[in-house]
This record gives structure tokens, C-alpha cells and sequence, in this order.
């Protein structure tokens, strides 16, 4: 396992150099995009553009996810085209190891932005590659409006509460239909939301069948 240092280009050097796609093979993950070609991947976490402002994940493109997870995406990927042709999914965050975890805590403890981050000392979904964060590209490549921006802690990233904000004018109309589409189409392959989160699906499982079942990805 690798130290936790302040300095996060640091820990991406050391995972690099010993190989990403080989650590996260090694621990039984799959490439999505080797199971789900049709499903685009974004990861947010390798650009600035994330709740910290920086880049944690250097220049790591792949996104990785348990095979389960990554079957139950590329069905969706399959009903999401049905329901609307040349619609795909955008992967922003998968897999993440525990060191990456360890430098996105540090960054909310203290703060109520606490409560967003899972805690690093066991590690969440993502570090057992048993959640995605992802959104919805229509047919000319444009984002979907899903009413915040991903990554956004705040009441406009939480489920539930839409059509009172479209009422109000803090919600784009077609923010609950988009929404509403995400939430369906990756119901039926068995994946739910995370409330605080629209972006963050993961499979109907109690975190310590997670623990049992899957690995943690501890480096």
C-alpha cells in the first residue's frame, strides 16, 4: 500500500510507475469500455474539473469497475439506446483505490462536505469498484441537463426534490425527465442511486456483502 502524502502528483507517479491497468486487473476489475464499447468514459478525477481543482488520477483514462457492475452497465448502455437512439452513457468515476480515497477525504475533513466522501479507513463502493458515477450524451454528443454539476456538494445534486425545483426556476423543465430517464433505464439492470448523488449508481447490496464479496483496492 502506498504512503499517504500530502503531495497527490506524488502517489499518481507511484501508481503509474507500478502499472494502473495491471493493479486493477490483478484485483479482478475489467476495463468498462472492453465490456461496454458503446459507453464513453470521462474520468474527473484526471482533470481539474472535480470538488478539489486538481488532478489525482495523472493522465489514467481507463475506467475500471467489478465485472457485475461493468455486465450491468453495458445492458443499460443496450436499453438506453432502445429507449433513445445514439444515447450513451459518460462514465465520470469508477474504480478508485484507497490512496486516491485517502487525498479526496483529507480534502472535506473538518468540513460538512464530510458527509459526501466516504471515509478512507474501510473504503466505499468506489474502492471496491462497486459504483459508477456516470451521466447521459444524447445523439450529438451533448451532455444531458441533470441540474447540477457532477461533483457538486449541495440540495441541487440530491434525488427527490425536482419538480418543486423546476416550480421554483432552479431546475431546467427537462431536468426531472433526464433524471427520471438515468434512474429507469439503470433500475432495470438492478442498479440504484445514491440519494445525495444523481450521478452515483451502484448494485442493491449492503455495504458488508460489498466487503465480503469484493477486494479492496488497497494501493
Amino acid at each position: 500500500m502506498f504512503p499517504f502524502v500530502a503531495l497527490c502528483a506524488s502517489a499518481v507517479a507511484s501508481l503509474n510507475a507500478q502499472g494502473y491497468d495491471s493493479l486493477m486487473r490483478a484485483h479482478g476489475l475489467v476495463d468498462v469500455q472492453s465490456v461496454a464499447p458503446r459507453v464513453q468514459v470521462s474520468l474527473k478525477y484526471a482533470t481539474t474539473d472535480n470538488f478539489m481543482g486538481a488532478n489525482v488520477y495523472g493522465d489514467l483514462r481507463r475506467a475500471y469497475l467489478h465485472p457485475n457492475l461493468a455486465k450491468a452497465l453495458a445492458r443499460a448502455q443496450v436499453l438506453l439506446e432502445k429507449a433513445c437512439p445514439g444515447y450513451r452513457f459518460l462514465v465520470y468515476d469508477a474504480a478508485r483505490p484507497l490512496s486516491m480515497q485517502r487525498r479526496m477525504y483529507e480534502w472535506v475533513a473538518g468540513t460538512p462536505n464530510r458527509i459526501y466522501v466516504a471515509k478512507p479507513h474501510r473504503g466505499g463502493r468506489h474502492n471496491y469498484g462497486a459504483a459508477v458515477d456516470l451521466t447521459i450524451v444524447d445523439d450529438r454528443g451533448r451532455v444531458l441537463d441533470m441540474g447540477s454539476s457532477f461533483d457538486h456538494f449541495g440540495a441541487t445534486s440530491h434525488l427527490g426534490r425536482e419538480r418543486e425545483l423546476v416550480r421554483s426556476a432552479v431546475f431546467a423543465p427537462e431536468v426531472p425527465r433526464n433524471r427520471a430517464l438515468m434512474r429507469r433505464i439503470l433500475g432495470q439492470v438492478g442498479l440504484r442511486p445514491y440519494a445525495k448523488e444523481w450521478w452515483h449508481y451502484q448494485e442493491r447490496m449492503p455495504m458488508p456483502e460489498v466487503r465480503r464479496r469484493y477486494r479492496l483496492l488497497d494501493f
